[in-house]
């Protein structure tokens, strides 16, 4: 038999595996979950079955028998997780030391994990898994306080895989409890148009302006990020979109590369979906998720004033107008029931829902249920319902790839975190990085944003955050750093792997679409995104941000940073109503940090010569304009 047609069968098993895996999770969130080891076994297993068939074993010599070592692999995966259903009650009610089958089968699936992650998601954090596997095993040869006592074989085992507090503890929980509604609802989303809705509705807010296909960019980004929760898969859908519409307008290819990218990045960090960083976060702070979302509003729209400043300030200095009028998307047909309806209606209701104090299990299925109703409804005549139902279908059998790669990925962490857990890693590493910044908070912030950015360069921005907030927060929250700020200056450091070199994987895919040099959309994009850089410094010093403090504070902060962000914008962009002038982009940098300077009256004291500057530059503007007039 022919690789292409074991591959064809593999690919229609997988599809009705996650129609399985679909009905599953529907199921338990309308009627009750399985005792917990149960359900999260259960998800694992049907994830890791869909997981050998997508990414196969590629051993040329083998050719299409290679397909057996991967039923061998998936073989391991399901009798270690049947192994832990089938004797749930008595692994919980009869505690013992682990039999040499269950030891078996534990080392196995460990290694089940540790390959599938390797596969869906790259050696780097694979290698993480074997560090800290081999800590786990020969760290008590380690002298000092970073050893740890000897624990035999069993005693891990028994740790990752007959309890919940390793492979099956609270992050395979949120994964089978709320990120598989997540990303099912993330691909009915855009199964049923609202990509191009999104897209479409940009237009229409920000196309007449100026700058319009780069504003664009950036409003379309917002709505399609915040869905796919991917800066990446954001990048690669909306950029083929903006990126030649900004290229023909006037920009530059690597500057309309650098917007698109920066805009994609921007997805993660809005409400009200933040891709998985929101229900992550929630269950670590054992904090609601609606509470994590009006948390994180205010930061998201401080970073979209400041990308939008720049993209203004930007377009301004290269003349680059709207976008022709004939080219945008007429109102009537954007906003028309039919079109508006199948978009709005779910985030109204999950947003509602969580308002009401329904569970996030519960707003996200109400949202699917929704859309699904609203999606049906506003069919175009009564013969177009049965495409469309076949459409929704489709978008539930097409959810394999995206639930294999956050499955593989949260069972990774998971293991990470346990060992980290058991082992007493955490204190440790914080000591460490304490010491290193000599109990300095702004060095210990510096190195602590550095250390997240490593550990995300190559793996996805949630296990970025996952392990970021094992080992950092602690130490963060040993300098007197609200949990809260800690969490979210994890969270927003874990996000910029996806902009900063060397990797930087949405900047690599934005300068693929825009045909230009990836590093100098790299530069471009860390000029457009400055502000995200100094986001996670300011939750430190200005927590009223973060709702941590009296509305005076809050108010008064949300000006300051606003004010502060939009001036760096002007400053790096070189423009403000005129050119600037070299000496006067670097006295607008430094004024605007000022005013963005924790104590209220260095704020205060930097607005003076902030308005003198901007004054003297609009005076210069209408001189020149009055001159060529």
């Amino acid at each position: 038999m022919s690789s292409d047609i074991v591959d064809l069968w593999a690919e229609r098993a997988v599809k009705l595996i996650a129609l399985a895996f679909a009905a599953f999770v529907f199921w338990t969130a309308a009627m009750g979950q399985f005792p917990n080891i149960q359900q999260r076994a259960t998800a694992l297993a049907l994830t890791f079955a869909m997981g050998f068939l997508l990414y196969p074993s590629r051993i040329k010599a083998l050719g299409a028998w290679a397909r057996l070592i991967d039923l061998a692999l998936l073989g391991v995966t399901v009798a270690a997780c049947l192994y832990v259903i089938i004797n749930y009650w008595d692994i919980m009610m009869f505690p013992a030391d682990p039999s040499p089958l269950a030891i078996a089968l534990g080392i196995g699936l460990c290694a089940m994990i540790f390959e599938l992650s390797r596969r869906t998601i790259g050696w780097s954090f694979g290698i993480l898994m074997l560090a800290f596997s081999a800590y786990a095993l020969w760290g008590h040869l380690i002298p000092g306080r970073l050893g740890h006592a000897p624990a035999s074989v069993g005693l891990i085992v028994d740790t990752l895989y007959m309890g919940t507090g390793g492979i099956w503890g609270e992050l395979m929980d949120v994964y089978a409890s709320l990120l598989v509604l997540f990303v099912l609802f993330s691909s009915l989303m855009m199964a049923t148009g609202a990509g191009q809705a999104f897209i479409d509705i940009g237009q229409l807010v920000a196309g007449r302006f100026t700058g319009g296909p780069a504003k664009i960019a950036v409003v379309a980004s917002a709505f399609v990020g915040s869905v796919t929760g991917s800066s990446v898969t954001n990048v690669a859908m909306t950029g083929t979109f903006t990126i030649p519409m900004m290229k023909r307008l006037g920009y530059k290819p690597e500057v309309a590369g650098a917007i698109e990218a920066t805009a994609s990045s921007g997805g993660q960090i809005t409400p009200p979906m933040m891709g998985a960083g929101l229900f992550l976060m929630a269950e670590m702070l054992d904090m609601g998720v609606g509470q994590i979302m009006l948390v994180a509003a205010i930061p998201a729209l401080l970073f979209y004033i400041s990308v939008l400043s720049a993209v203004h300030f930007e377009s301004r200095r290269e003349g680059v107008r709207a976008v022709p009028k004939e080219e945008l998307p007429q109102a009537r047909i954007v906003l028309a029931p039919r079109a508006v309806l199948p978009v709005v209606l779910p985030f109204a209701v999950l947003i509602g829902s969580l308002a009401i104090g329904f569970s996030a299990q519960r707003a996200i299925l109400y949202a699917i249920i929704s859309m699904v109703l609203a999606y049906l409804i506003c069919a175009p005549a009564l013969r177009d319902v049965p495409t469309r139902l076949l459409n929704i279908v489709a978008a539930l059998a097409d959810s394999g790839r995206a639930l294999v790669t956050m499955g593989a990925l949260m069972a990774a962490a998971a293991m990470v975190v346990s060992v980290i857990g058991f082992f007493g890693i955490g204190p440790k590493l914080s000591e460490l990085v304490l010491s290193l910044g000599q109990g300095h908070l702004v060095a210990t912030l510096l190195l602590s944003g550095f250390v997240v950015m490593v550990i995300g360069m190559g793996v996805p921005t949630t296990a970025a955050y996952v392990l970021g907030a094992s080992v950092i927060a602690l130490a963060l929250q040993k300098l007197g750093v609200e949990q809260l700020s800690a969490h979210m200056f994890i969270f927003y450091f874990a996000t910029l792997s996806a902009l900063t070199p060397p990797v930087c994987a949405a900047v690599f895919v934005a300068a693929g679409i825009a045909e230009a040099p990836w590093f100098a959309v790299a530069w471009q994009t860390m000029r457009f995104a400055v502000i995200k850089y100094i986001l996670p410094f300011i939750f430190v010093f200005h927590p009223a941000l973060l709702l941590q403090g009296d509305t005076l504070d809050f108010l008064q902060n949300l000006a300051f940073v606003a004010i502060g962000a939009i001036g760096l914008s002007a400053a790096f962009a070189g423009f403000l109503f005129n050119r600037l002038r070299l000496w006067e982009r670097i006295v607008l940098g430094l004024i605007s940090v000022a005013v963005l300077w924790p104590e209220p009256v260095t704020s205060v004291a930097a607005l003076i010569p902030l308005a003198g500057l901007g004054g003297f530059n609009w005076v210069r503007a209408r001189a020149q304009t009055a001159t060529a007039a």
